[in-house]
């Protein structure tokens, strides 16, 4: 068990401000320190899971406490990407901008209106696949547009619908501290068409080290 482990596993079994654990792990040296000393490590590298995921963004999967308690996330913008898709998720979440602008919007979905095709992605498989199961149609509108930037944090509730994207330039760093899974699946709304499955392929350990040391220079020592 890591130190970072222990303290964001405590700090959630005693508060229930996730919001405010992410912003201290953020702004008091504990990411910097974890990601410093895990690049250097050959059994934490080979147990962080990371690769592109299919919104164009590096994912990089840092801690666990289990499907029903919490995980650390790192999400890297490193160049341009096409727009994400709009979605919601399995977990509530809370997240702080390290590095960069996010543009993040939200939006209402009617099912009763309109002919925009809608998907249920249900949690990634083992073998690296996002399946995409066609879920009927609705009418996306966009109800709120807020931009994000380094040092600023927000939290969601699984059930909102929204997209998250560099609001200028590049690179964009995020850190997600997500809850416990509260459905099965997920609300896609494609921006583009997609194929039935994508598969993501999962960095090697130099590459995964790389990362983690790219991301530790950005964060306040």
């Amino acid at each position: 068990m890591t130190e970072l482990f222990a303290f964001i596993d405590d700090a959630m079994s005693s508060s229930h401000d996730p919001e405010k654990i992410i912003v201290a792990v953020c702004e008091d040296g504990w990411l910097r320190e974890h990601l410093m000393a895990a690049a250097k490590d050959r059994a934490l590298l080979s147990d962080t899971l990371c690769y592109r995921h299919p919104n164009g963004f590096y994912k990089m999967k840092l801690l666990s406490a289990g499907a029903d308690s919490w995980a650390l996330r790192i999400h890297v913008w490193d160049g341009p990407v096409a727009q994400s898709d709009v979605h919601d998720h399995r977990w509530d979440f809370s997240s702080y901008i390290v590095s960069g602008e996010l543009l993040e919007s939200q939006f209402s979905l009617d099912r009763d209106a309109g002919s925009t095709p809608v998907f249920a992605l249900a949690k990634r498989a083992s073998s690296g696949e996002y399946r995409y199961t066609p879920d009927g149609v609705g009418r996306l509108s966009e109800t709120s547009r807020t931009r994000r930037a380094a040092g600023e944090s927000y939290t969601l509730d699984h059930r909102v619908l929204h997209r998250a994207d560099p609001a200028d330039g590049y690179p964009v760093v995020t850190a997600v501290l997500q809850g416990r899974d509260l459905r099965r699946s997920t609300t896609v709304v494609p921006a583009v068409e997609r194929a039935e499955s994508t598969t993501v392929v999962r960095l090697g350990s130099r590459d995964v080290a790389d990362l983690m040391e790219w991301v530790a220079e950005r964060l306040v020592a």
